[in-house]
């Protein structure tokens, strides 16, 4: 990749980061209690800029070093394609989970709050959970030259962060059992959105997820289990 699309690259991850921040900074002025369950009693807005400062060395890093950028080499269009497809079909298997093993019922944050919180907890997630991780394994491991066994080699353990933490905060045996292998899964696929077409789409398909699952679903759940 070229200097001016290293930088391209980053100027554009500096404008994401910046909105979450900001949409942060906007939820916690109005409801600070969302983001307990992931933050705890750390202060939110301090959280996401520390995590977007580091992703954006780690962002740096890998588009000198690997084809993990903001922008990959995949077709945009086949990327939407992907979303189009394969988030509506993890939605349903969420759904039907939820419908069987009754996820909590504070599961998701209801909207208006959902419309600021769910954009910029994204960014956090990737940042932390993707971005930095795959930056420490591309440096540990090298670079994945194609769906290889360094690509596995990342891709497997960093899906399995997210997997593990959700597992961990189940409320029931069954609910943990199917967050974990749902979000290895899901993971798995992130990692290869990064890898093939891009950061931008990778975030992409986790936006297109939320909207679904939290927002649109969340809404119905609350109406049709409690």
């Amino acid at each position: 990749m070229t200097p001016r699309l290293e930088w391209a690259g980053i100027s554009l991850f500096l404008v994401l980061s910046v909105a979450a921040v900001a949409l942060t900074a906007w939820q916690v002025d109005v409801d600070r209690s969302v983001f307990e369950r992931f933050f705890g009693a750390l202060q939110p807005t301090g959280v996401m800029i520390l995590s977007t400062l580091v992703g954006v060395l780690a962002m740096g890093f890998l588009q000198g070093n690997s084809d993990f950028a903001m922008l990959g080499p995949g077709e945009s269009r086949d990327a939407v394609s992907i979303i189009a497809w394969v988030v509506p079909v993890l939605v349903a298997v969420a759904i039907g989970a939820d419908l069987l093993l009754r996820f909590p019922e504070d599961t998701n944050v209801a909207v208006p709050d959902a419309l600021r919180f769910y954009p910029a907890i994204a960014v956090f997630v990737e940042c932390a959970l993707h971005v930095v991780p795959i930056a420490a394994l591309v440096a540990l491991l090298g670079a994945p030259t194609g769906l290889d066994l360094t690509f596995w080699r990342i891709a497997i353990p960093v899906a399995l962060i997210e997997a593990v933490l959700q597992a961990a905060y189940a409320t029931s045996i069954g609910t943990s059992i199917f967050s974990a292998v749902h979000l290895a899964v899901f993971g798995v696929v992130q990692v290869w959105m990064f890898w093939r077409f891009g950061f931008v789409w990778m975030l992409g398909f986790r936006l297109a997820y939320y909207s679904l699952w939290h927002v649109a679903w969340g809404a119905v759940r609350l109406e049709l289990l409690f």
